[in-house]
């Protein structure tokens, strides 16, 4: 299936177009600290308005990345956001941060924490940590969607991709260790790779400046050594991630992004993510980047909520 909506977007935006949701999203999204494997995680909770639903954020970022869904979300679900570990308010200096961690805190949370069967939502390093789940406890997982799951981009294949100058350039600035302002204007003017033609432009040229700014907050929550062991090519040890794609027994939804504004998943990953997922179905989005739940909120609201509805798995909206 392919989307072929002229929706182009080079430069999303994350936090500065949803300041009216977010005091009331804050309001509603409650904050706890779950023990899991000798650390605590931080998770926001919203209302109990329905089944579970649980969203897993990408690399580098924290709960609150999906600030302009969850308004939305919480009317008819009830939604679980994690910090990965060394994210947000999670616990840091962890022994390791590759995704078969990331994947084994989060199927902790999963079985021991929420009520299921869960609908799970991931984006990038979170589409690979929910896919990981949902093929660990096939019973505790309803639906998935996976949005943009970079695939080998972000693991072998790194030093190759357009993306590697980027996450070079960023861990060098935080060992800098400098106040958020500071960082704000180092991102906006460090050299990446623009997606494409890998032409070496500024970051600022890619992304404005409250995307930046947001970007620049949840790197000062994480860890510097998540992006260590990203940049070492470590991603990936002791996993074989599309090998784990066969156990996904339920209905799932893969949204790609258009690579040349960014997407982190090619073509040929995409079919075979396709072929070893039962119940899969594809959506390609032409002009659309990574992120897509930043750039176009309403489309990804709309498609999700279309999936569900062919599943029968929509529940009935419990708040106006």
């Amino acid at each position: 299936m392919r989307n072929d909506e002229d929706t182009r977007s080079v430069k999303p935006v994350v936090l500065g177009d949803a300041g009216h949701y977010q005091a009331g999203v804050q309001q509603r999204m409650q904050e706890h600290s779950f023990p899991i494997g000798g650390q605590m995680l931080n998770c926001a909770v919203g209302p109990q308005n329905g089944p579970s639903l649980v969203l897993f954020h990408g690399v580098t970022r924290r709960w609150q990345d999906f600030t302009l869904l969850l308004p939305h979300l919480i009317e008819r679900w009830h939604v679980f956001a994690l910090d990965h570990r060394g994210h947000g308010k999670s616990d840091r200096s962890m022994p390791s941060y590759r995704v078969a961690d990331f994947a084994a805190d989060a199927a902790s949370l999963v079985e021991k924490h929420v009520t299921g069967p869960a609908v799970l939502v991931g984006h990038s390093l979170g589409a690979l940590v929910a896919a990981l789940v949902a093929a660990k406890l096939p019973e505790r997982v309803r639906a998935l969607v996976l949005e943009d799951p970079p695939g080998s981009t972000l693991a072998g294949g790194l030093r190759q991709s357009r993306f590697h100058l980027q996450f070079v350039n960023t861990e060098r600035l935080l060992s800098r260790c400098l106040d958020l302002e500071d960082l704000i204007d180092a991102l906006s003017s460090m050299p990446v790779q623009r997606p494409k033609d890998g032409a070496v432009v500024s970051f600022g040229e890619l992304r404005d400046r409250e995307a930046i700014r947001f970007g620049a907050e949840c790197l000062l929550q994480m860890d510097r050594a998540v992006l260590k062991t990203l940049v070492e090519g470590r991603w990936l040890e002791g996993l074989d991630w599309f090998c784990a794609l066969s156990g996904i027994q339920c209905p799932t939804l893969v949204l790609r992004a258009d690579p040349a504004q960014g997407g982190m998943l090619d073509e040929a990953e995409a079919v075979r993510i396709a072929s070893l997922i039962r119940h899969c179905t594809r959506v390609d989005l032409s002009g659309l980047g990574h992120s897509i739940h930043s750039i176009q909120p309403k489309q990804m609201l709309a498609l999700f909520t279309e999936f569900l509805e062919n599943h029968n798995l929509l529940p009935v909206k419990t708040q106006p």
